[in-house]
């Protein structure tokens, strides 16, 4: 077992946005997905800290910052599962490693 740890990461197709993006365009002002979004790490639910765009890199790019939950396995790989709306991350498709220190 573990404590709980942070992860960044990265995703496109989070759907529309508030404010909306422009395609191609560097993103300026953090936009939000409009879809609830929600994450899991090893089947257990994680707190999604923020998701949203990322300024100064081009619309569409979503960045989430993620606590891992208590309780993940350490010492290896664990599922993450990404959820915006109903649309889900195909589960066993990413993997993150998680160290016990």
């Amino acid at each position: 077992m573990r404590t709980s740890g942070y992860i960044s990461l990265y995703a496109t197709g989070e759907g529309q946005t508030a404010p909306a993006g422009v395609d191609g365009k560097l993103g300026s002002t953090p936009a939000r997905p409009v879809l609830p979004v929600s994450v899991t790490v090893d089947g257990m639910p994680a707190t999604v800290l923020y998701a949203g765009g990322t300024p100064g890199q081009v619309a569409g790019l979503m960045q989430l910052n993620v606590q891992i939950p208590n309780g993940v396995q350490s010492g290896g790989y664990v599922p993450v599962v990404l959820q915006v709306g109903d649309a889900s991350t195909t589960p066993g498709a990413v993997w993150v490693s998680v160290s016990g220190k």
